[in-house]
């Protein structure tokens, strides 16, 4: 495999692990500060991913065996407290963003796609459809997921390009006023804005991938967070469009969020599909990508041999908290996914804090590590602050969001 040919794959790895959900859920953070304040505030916090992939790069790179991973680094680094606390950190997430990504499945199931077929059910029915039809794909296994994971992510961005390609003349230019009073409200969604950079995990694959160069692994990462950009410039104009700001504060879900703005006058059908059939997919790609990584925990955690009947008892264990907290809170897939981010961040962390011992051994400077682990720890902070409702929230959004 050439260079090219290995910097194009693992670009697209970083790029398809960023675009996830968080994309659906930014117009939500976004509609408080405004289009302006969040790009530029996006743009920082592009740069402090990348730095930060950068560090952990560099960490990884100092191993001689090429299968190392985060759960090895943090043994090797902090024992087997470093060791569980990736764990914890890492189902806490994944069960976090299985439980988004039901919510978020359901919804969209029932506000954009069943109406088309004139079928009128609750969100909280959507939701068990949603995990019913898919759950299947866990039991078949890791190699139909692969395979369908690919197909999906190439619709899935033909839909996104196609869609803000066309909806450019629908993009108003008034929504690039700038709103000083909007900087406050930045607090409530900074985790977030942070983690729709979100591709660490993928990074020993990375480098494994560009034969453990790290100046090579960090031009992929570079490239492959440029393409995730350049979607949600797009995607934002376009949603911001379709939907005025103040609008936001009636529209709770996303699924409400789309069905305005794809059923709006004015709105090509083929610019409806498409957006609509991103929107959905994006939330499916997620779903069978984090569902099966905590699917395949939960059968290693209990040293089950991986059959189609450990598959299945796995999945109903992995999701039943997921589903329950979904239904009970049939609002809130913003409120749910940012709980995930908190988690994200602390386990994108500890490759940081490695970097931090590993280079003390070699006397080297380690002010990049201590700005990036202030940086992160900021921005938990900033989601639980925000979680007690201490920060401003864009037309109390914070009692609509789990209404």
């Amino acid at each position: 495999m050439g260079d090219f040919k290995r910097l194009l794959l693992s670009s697209f790895m970083v790029a398809g692990a960023a675009i996830g959900s968080g994309v659906l859920a930014l117009p939500i953070l976004a509609s408080g500060p405004g289009i302006v304040n969040t790009f530029i505030f996006i743009s920082i916090t592009f740069i402090v991913a990348f730095l930060m992939a950068g560090v952990s790069i560099d960490v990884y790179a100092s191993y001689d065996n090429h299968n190392v991973n985060a759960a090895t680094l943090a043994v090797d680094y902090f024992g087997k407290k470093g060791y569980w606390l990736t764990a914890i950190l890492n189902v806490l997430s994944m069960g976090s963003l299985a439980a988004a990504y039901v919510n978020a499945g359901g919804d969209l199931l029932v506000k954009t796609v069943l109406p088309i077929f004139n079928i009128h059910i609750p969100s909280q029915i959507g939701m068990i459809i949603f995990f019913l039809v898919f759950m299947p794909a866990f039991v078949i296994g890791l190699g139909f997921i692969s395979r369908l994971n690919g197909v999906i992510f190439t619709i899935k961005f033909t839909l996104l390009i196609g869609g803000i390609i066309l909806g450019l003349h629908l993009v108003n230019p008034q929504i690039f006023e700038f709103i000083p009073s909007g900087v406050k409200y930045l607090g409530a969604g900074a985790s977030t804005m942070f983690c729709i950079w979100m591709m660490h995990m993928v990074l020993p694959l990375v480098l494994k991938i560009n034969h453990w160069n790290p100046a090579k692994a960090k031009k992929a990462v570079l490239v492959g967070m440029i393409i995730p950009a350049l979607a949600y410039v797009g995607w934002m104009m376009l949603i911001f469009s379709l939907v005025p700001r103040a609008k936001f504060v009636d529209l709770a879900t996303i699924g409400d969020i789309m069905h305005f703005a794809l059923t709006k006058p004015g709105v090509p059908s083929i610019i409806s599909t498409m957006v609509g059939g991103f929107a959905a997919i994006t939330v499916l790609t997620a779903f069978l990508s984090i569902g099966f990584a905590l699917v395949a925990f939960v059968i290693d955690a209990l040293k089950w041999k991986e059959t189609a009947i450990t598959r299945f008892g796995a999945t109903l264990m992995a999701f039943l908290i997921p589903v329950i907290i979904a239904l009970l809170f049939p609002k809130a897939f913003v409120v749910i996914y940012q709980q995930s981010n908190m988690f994200q961040i602390g386990a994108a962390l500890i490759p940081v804090a490695a970097s931090i011992i590993y280079k003390k051994k070699l006397k080297k400077a380690i002010i990049m590590e201590i700005i990036m682990l202030l940086i992160g720890f900021a921005l938990i902070t900033a989601q639980v602050l925000d979680d007690l409702s201490i920060f401003p929230s864009y037309g109390g959004s914070h009692v609509v969001a789990v209404a």
